[in-house]
């Protein structure tokens, strides 16, 4: 399957789930918008990161191992969408479970200044989603954090696709 398959594919299944847990099992809070906002965001983001990367990731179980946890993690964000804790938790695991699979593609493509890269993004990401998972649960300010963290990431994700690109070769 092509790598613009297989993105394709990824991202309808993960809208679709964003779109029935927020129409049928997201509790009806302000919490749901800026946490659907995000949700949104990172799909966008996932297009072009497997677009990108399906293309150059060598074909081992340790990457489909970390890509089956991916998938698990973003089912259990779109069902976590409007609860204060869980959603920026399945958020931060996303973002530790991502950095795998980059730490173990580097020595292994001929991309590793990219691989870096997109390792460093990976970890403000993690930084981010553990400073809203703070703020969500021991600060108890979860909608606030869930604001900033919806912003913070909708503007790097502007930045990453439109003004310094991350995924091109």
């Amino acid at each position: 399957m092509s790598a613009q398959t297989r993105a394709w594919l990824a991202t309808v299944a993960f809208a679709t789930a964003g779109l029935a847990a927020f129409i049928f099992v997201a509790p009806s809070t302000r919490l749901v918008w800026p946490e659907a906002i995000f949700y949104g965001v990172i799909v966008l983001n996932t297009f072009f990161s497997i677009r990108l990367f399906a293309r150059i990731s060598p074909a081992q179980t340790y990457q489909a191992v970390v890509d089956a946890t991916l998938v698990l993690c973003y089912i259990a964000l779109a069902l976590s969408l409007g609860t204060p804790s869980a959603f920026p938790f399945f958020a931060l695991c996303i973002f530790i479970a991502a950095p795998l699979k980059y730490i173990l593609m580097l020595g292994e493509t001929p991309y590793d200044k990219l691989m870096k890269r997109k390792l460093f993004i990976e970890l403000l990401g993690t930084a981010l989603c553990a400073f809203a998972l703070l703020g969500a649960t021991i600060l108890d300010y979860p909608l606030a954090s869930a604001w900033v963290l919806a912003i913070v990431f909708s503007l790097a994700n502007i930045y990453l696709l439109l003004i310094r690109p991350m995924y091109h070769l």
